[in-house]
């Protein structure tokens, strides 16, 4: 698979549906106080919603543990400054990379050191394989994540209290309660373009987090809220990877199946964690 150098080019498009399933009551919270509680879960005009930035989220520090674990240098943890438990490559962490890399093209044209530092982002050392794939302040993402739908919800509100630390029961006056949203299931979307091997090696990755042992949702994880797994049976893809594959959507104005996208990640997969 091609290495595509930047977002001028379409090669390929992967539209991903699936299911997850709550084993447990979920609390994403509106980040307001309402009438009913102290803490809505948050909400649209047409009922409760889990917001797609709070699963990529999620999904984003997945692929870094995950990545920090595998090593060679493949992947930094967001928003932490250049430590040996990092990224000593990855120009969102690492500021002192940058600055030297602009030092060293100081003296070349404006384009000419555009040129040079889109390269070194796309195709260079400059980004790890989870900033290429999710972006970062210098990058746009590849990965799109859509908002998540409940199926038949609803809603209860649960009592907590403040603990003391020295005798570990409730202290008084410290009551407070929350809303706690159940459903059957959630409408799973994602998106991605112009994906090359790394990219779909960590969405395989990620698609076998979320189906075991699956991932956690949302706040009062502590309490057991929040646990997902993504529905054990073939993920509908439907895109493109090809132009005639380009050229039959536009034909017939729909996305068409892709049915060798699960063998597509499993080779990626394997030959990013090297398995012959």
């Amino acid at each position: 698979m091609s290495e595509v150098l930047g977002f001028l080019k379409l090669e390929n498009r992967y539209l991903i549906k699936g299911v997850l399933v709550p084993e447990t009551g979920l609390h994403i919270g509106s980040g307001q106080t309402g009438d009913r509680t102290d803490a809505p879960v948050f909400q649209d005009g047409k009922g409760p919603l889990v917001p797609g930035s709070s699963l990529r989220g999620v999904l984003r520090s997945t692929a870094e543990k995950i990545l920090q674990s595998l090593g060679d240098n493949r992947g930094c943890v967001l928003f932490t400054k250049q430590t040996d438990a990092t990224h000593s490559t990855c120009f969102t962490v690492n500021d002192k990379l940058m600055k030297t890399f602009h030092e060293s093209i100081a003296t070349r044209e404006r384009n000419e050191r555009e040129r040079l530092l889109h390269e070194k982002l796309l195709r260079g050392d400059g980004l790890c394989d989870i900033c290429r794939l999710f972006g970062s302040p210098l990058l746009a993402s590849k990965l799109k994540i859509g908002d998540l739908r409940p199926i038949n919800p609803k809603t209860i509100v649960r009592d907590g209290v403040g603990i003391d630390r020295d005798t570990e029961t409730a202290r008084e006056h410290i009551k407070y309660d929350f809303e706690v949203l159940y459903c059957e299931k959630l409408e799973f979307r994602a998106e991605i373009e112009n994906a090359t091997g790394t990219d779909l090696a960590l969405l395989g990755i990620l698609l076998r987090e979320m189906k075991s042992p699956g991932i956690d949702l949302g706040g009062k994880k502590s309490r057991g809220l929040g646990r997902c797994c993504l529905q054990d049976h073939p993920l509908d893809v439907t895109g493109f990877d090809t132009p005639a594959g380009l050229r039959q959507f536009f034909l017939k104005g729909v996305p068409l199946p892709v049915p060798d996208f699960h063998q597509k990640v499993e080779s990626a997969l394997r030959n990013y964690l090297e398995v012959n």
